[in-house]
C-alpha cells in the first residue's frame, strides 16, 4: 500500500461504508511530515484525471479509506504542489490538498452529508486532517433571493437615468491594501477548487449596467470601514498581489453550487490561487447582499443563524438583518457580532475582516475624536460640503466652524443608496456645551438652529435603534460614509489676519471672531510660534497667548502691527515674534469700540489662565454655563463695595448695558438667547473679561 494513503482524507461513512473498515475518528488524524506528503503528490499525481493512488484507497483514519482522483494539479517544481479532485461515486464531493513552503493546507467537501475535513500543519510542523462541520469550509444552503426586488435599503435604482450610461471604471478606495473585483462580464475558470478542478465557462451577468453600478454601491458601502478597494476593473484587480485580492463572479452559470444564491470558500481571500467566489442572484438587492455575504466568507466569517429555532441563516427582525445571515427581506443589513436573541454565532465580523490574517485593516480616521482635534468643516460662501467615514464602532468625527452669528442648517446623510450608518449628529459651542442634537429622519439627521458669533463644533457618529436583541440594532455595525451639507449664515467676517513674516509677508490666515487653540490654528494653516505680524479690523481686538489653550502671558492688540519684533509697552521694549500658540479674536472691549479704526495701534498686557491678575485670580462667575442668571463675586478690593458689569454678544452688540452691582449680586440674563457671551467686570481699578455660556 502506498504511503500516500496516510495523507489524503475524506468522505462520510454512510457513502463509503464498503470502503471503511473502522469507525471514523473525530480526533485529528496525524498524517506525517509535509516533506513526505510533497514527495508522494509528485510521485503519484503526475497526470491530470488519473487516480491519485493505484489502490484507490485514501486514508481518513486508522483503517478508514476512500477512493479519489486528481482533476487538476499545480506545481512550481520546487516547494509547492497542489492537487484538486473528487471522490469517486460520491456526488457533490471534492478535495484540495496543497503543500507549500513546508505547510500543508486544504479541505475535503462532502455536500450530501454536510461534512468536511480540513488539512492543517501544527506548530511542530506535523500535518493533520480533522473532521469539521461543512459550513466552516464552504458556504452551503445559501438560498437564492426571491424573484424581483425586495426590501431595498433606501431606494431602488433610477434605471431610466443610469441605464443610458456606459458603466465607468469604479473604485471605492484606490490604493487600498486589498481589492475585491465585482466581475460582471463572464469568466472562464479553470484549475480552481470549483467543479472539482474542472473548468467552468461562466456566462456574463443578467444585471443591467445601471444595476451593476448600484450593486457596486451596496457592496462598497458594506466594506467602507476597511482599506479595501471594491472595483469593477480587471486592470485594477491585476495590480494587487494574489494573496490580497478576491474575484466575485456574477453569473447565471451556477455550476459551482446549483440552486444556491452564491457560494464561497471560507478564508479564501489570502489563498493566492485565484479561487473566486460566486453570485447567482439577479436584481440589485439579491445580488448585492449575496456578494457582501460571499466576500465576507472569504475573510473567514461564518454564518449568522439561531439556536432557537435552529436555523443556519437569520433573516432578521424589524428593519434589520445580519450580512452573514440572509438580508434579502430587510432594508438595513449590517455586520454583526450576534447581539440578537439565540444567536448561534458570536464572532466579531469587523475584527476578523480587519485582522492581520488578511492584511487589509481599517481605514485611517479622517477627523479627530474631540473638539481639540477637530477637522475644519468645509464651508464656502456659507455653503457646507464635507464628507467622511465612520470606520470603527464608536468612532466620533468632530468638525469646527466659525460664524458671525445667525442661522445654521446642517443635513447629515450617507451619499449612497444603500447605507449602513445610522447617524447621530451633535452641535457644540466653543466650550464644549451641547447647542443642539440632530433630528433623526430614518438613518439621516438634521440640525437647524440659530447661534451667536463664535466657533462651534459638530460631531458625527453611528448610533443604534431600539433593542438589538429583537427589534433593532446597536451601533456595532452602524458604520460607513456620510456627507454634511447645508448652510451657515454670515460664516466668517474677518476680524483679524495673522502673517508668517513681518510687513505682512508669508502666509496670511484670516480669523473670524472666535477662540483658537493651537490645534485649531494649525488646522487653518498657522504654525506654532510662527506669527510675525497681524492686522486687526476696526471694532475688534486680538489677544495673543504664549501657550496653548490660552495659557501663559497674554497681550491684547487693536489695529495693525507690521512687525512683532520691535514693540514697545509702557516704554519698555517687547518682542513677541514667533511667540504665539493660541489666540482669541473678539469685539473690542474699548470704550467707543465702534469708532476704533484699524489705523489706531493699541497694545496692553492682559490676564490669562496662567498669568497673574489681582481681579482675575480672585473672581468667580457662576454658574457657567448658566440658564437664567449668574453671580459675580470677588475677594479683590472694590470701589465703594460695587462692581460694574457689562455683557456683550460676540458680534460686539451690548446685551446688558453697564450696571453697578453689589459684590456677589445675582445678574438676571433670563431674556438673553442661548449662546456664548462676554462679561466685562470692573472693580474700580482692574478689568476682567470672561466668556459665559447661556444654555
Amino acid at each position: 500500500m502506498s504511503k500516500m494513503l496516510k495523507y489524503i482524507a475524506g468522505t462520510s461513512l454512510a457513502l463509503l461504508a464498503a470502503s471503511i473498515t473502522n469507525a471514523q475518528q473525530k480526533e485529528p488524524y496525524r498524517l506525517g511530515s509535509p516533506a513526505g506528503i510533497l514527495q508522494d503528490i509528485r510521485s503519484q499525481a503526475q497526470k491530470p484525471h488519473a487516480r491519485l493512488v493505484s489502490a484507490t484507497e485514501l486514508k481518513i483514519g486508522a483503517g478508514a479509506v476512500l477512493t479519489g482522483k486528481v482533476n487538476a494539479r499545480h506545481t512550481d517544481g520546487k516547494n509547492m504542489e497542489a492537487v484538486i479532485g473528487e471522490i469517486e461515486n460520491t456526488p457533490g464531493s471534492s478535495f484540495y490538498l496543497q503543500v507549500k513552503d513546508g505547510e500543508v493546507t486544504g479541505n475535503i467537501i462532502l455536500r450530501s452529508s454536510k461534512k468536511g475535513y480540513k488539512y492543517y500543519t501544527d506548530k511542530t510542523g506535523t500535518a493533520y486532517v480533522k473532521e469539521v462541520h461543512l459550513d466552516s469550509l464552504l458556504c452551503i444552503d445559501y438560498n437564492k433571493a426571491p424573484d424581483g426586488e425586495t426590501a431595498g435599503r433606501i431606494a431602488p435604482a433610477n434605471t431610466s437615468v443610469l441605464g443610458a450610461l456606459a458603466l465607468p471604471e469604479l473604485q471605492s478606495l484606490p490604493g487600498a491594501n486589498g481589492v475585491v473585483l465585482l466581475d460582471f462580464d463572464g469568466q472562464y475558470v479553470s484549475g480552481t477548487l470549483w467543479n472539482n478542478g474542472n473548468p467552468i465557462n461562466a456566462a456574463p451577468t443578467t444585471l443591467t449596467e445601471a444595476q451593476q453600478q448600484e450593486v457596486w454601491e451596496l457592496v462598497s458601502e458594506d466594506f467602507r470601514p476597511f482599506r479595501l478597494n471594491v472595483t469593477n476593473s480587471e486592470a485594477v484587480y491585476n495590480t494587487y498581489p494574489a494573496n490580497r485580492r478576491m474575484r466575485c463572479i456574477f453569473t447565471p452559470t451556477n455550476t459551482a453550487a446549483p440552486g444556491a444564491g452564491g457560494v464561497a470558500y471560507v478564508g479564501s481571500f489570502n489563498w493566492g490561487n485565484e479561487t473566486p467566489c460566486w453570485v447567482f442572484n439577479g436584481g440589485v438587492k439579491g445580488a448585492g447582499d449575496a456578494a457582501s455575504h460571499e466576500v465576507g466568507h472569504t475573510f473567514g466569517l461564518g454564518h449568522d443563524g439561531r439556536t432557537s429555532p435552529s436555523e443556519g441563516y437569520y433573516a432578521g427582525h424589524g428593519d434589520w438583518a445580519p450580512i452573514m445571515g440572509v438580508g434579502y427581506y430587510e432594508p438595513i443589513v449590517q455586520w454583526s457580532k450576534g447581539e440578537y436573541t439565540s444567536a448561534n454565532q458570536l464572532e466579531d465580523d469587523l475584527a476578523k475582516i480587519a485582522s492581520s490574517t488578511y492584511g487589509v485593516g481599517y481605514r485611517t480616521d479622517d477627523a479627530g475624536g474631540s473638539t481639540g482635534a477637530a477637522a475644519v468643516l468645509n464651508v464656502s460662501g456659507g455653503t457646507v460640503n464635507t464628507n467622511g467615514v465612520i470606520e470603527r464602532t464608536g468612532d466620533v468625527d468632530f468638525y469646527s466652524f466659525t460664524t458671525g452669528g445667525g442661522a445654521v442648517s446642517l443635513n447629515f446623510a450617507t451619499p449612497t443608496r444603500h447605507p449602513n450608518l445610522d447617524i447621530l449628529a451633535t452641535l457644540y459651542n466653543s466650550s464644549g456645551g451641547v447647542v443642539a442634537t440632530g433630528n433623526p429622519t430614518g438613518l439621516s439627521a438634521s440640525i437647524s438652529t440659530t447661534v451667536g458669533a463664535g466657533t462651534y463644533y459638530v460631531s458625527v457618529t453611528g448610533t443604534g435603534y431600539l433593542n438589538p436583541a429583537n427589534t433593532g440594532y446597536s451601533n456595532y455595525g452602524s458604520l460607513g460614509s456620510y456627507a454634511i451639507t447645508g448652510t451657515i449664515a454670515s460664516s466668517a467676517t474677518t476680524a483679524a489676519t495673522v502673517y508668517k513674516d513681518c510687513n505682512y509677508g508669508g502666509y496670511a490666515v484670516a480669523l473670524p471672531v472666535g477662540s483658537y487653540t493651537l490645534s485649531q490654528l494649525q488646522a487653518r494653516g498657522v504654525v506654532n510660534d510662527d506669527i510675525s505680524s497681524l492686522k486687526v479690523a476696526g471694532g475688534y481686538e486680538a489677544i495673543l497667548y504664549k501657550d496653548d489653550n490660552f495659557g501663559g502671558e497674554a497681550y491684547l492688540f487693536r489695529g495693525d502691527f507690521s512687525c512683532l519684533v520691535d514693540l514697545s509697552l509702557n516704554g519698555a521694549p517687547l518682542n513677541l515674534n514667533d511667540w504665539t500658540s493660541s489666540i482669541v479674536i473678539q469685539p473690542s472691549t474699548a470704550k467707543a469700540a465702534a469708532r476704533t479704526t484699524g489705523a489706531l495701534q493699541y497694545i496692553e498686557k492682559v490676564s490669562s489662565a496662567a498669568a497673574e491678575s489681582k481681579l482675575g485670580t480672585t473672581l468667580n462667575v457662576l454658574p457657567n454655563p448658566f440658564v437664567n442668571d449668574v453671580v459675580v463675586r470677588t475677594t479683590a478690593t472694590t470701589k465703594e463695595g460695587f462692581l460694574y458689569v457689562t455683557v456683550f454678544a460676540l458680534d460686539g452688540k451690548t446685551v446688558l448695558p453697564a450696571k453697578r452691582i453689589v459684590n456677589g449680586e445675582k445678574i438676571d440674563l433670563s431674556g438673553v438667547s442661548k449662546g456664548v457671551y462676554l462679561i466685562k467686570i470692573f472693580n474700580g481699578k482692574d478689568t476682567e473679561i470672561r466668556k459665559i455660556i447661556k444654555q
